[in-house]
């Protein structure tokens, strides 16, 4: 078993203790991958709400690079 699948573990173990009745949804739910990858989405999406409008539309119509831009600051 490597660290992340333990870290899960530890989580689970805690969240199911306090919540059993969540185990069998846990354990039946079709596609903990898909909700997982909208859950990265949504996370990397709060830093556009910060941004104006006008960086947004640069943004959205490839304008802007943001990785790219993003590499050229200094570490």
């Amino acid at each position: 078993m490597n660290t992340t699948e333990q870290t899960l573990l530890d989580y689970l173990g805690g969240y199911i203790r306090t919540h059993p009745a969540v185990r069998e949804h846990i354990i039946n739910h079709p596609d903990w991958q898909r909700l997982a990858q909208q859950e990265l989405d949504r996370r990397a999406a709060r830093f556009l709400d910060i941004l104006p409008e006008a960086e947004l539309q640069a943004i959205a119509t490839g304008q802007v690079n943001l990785p790219n831009l993003v590499k050229t600051l200094p570490i």
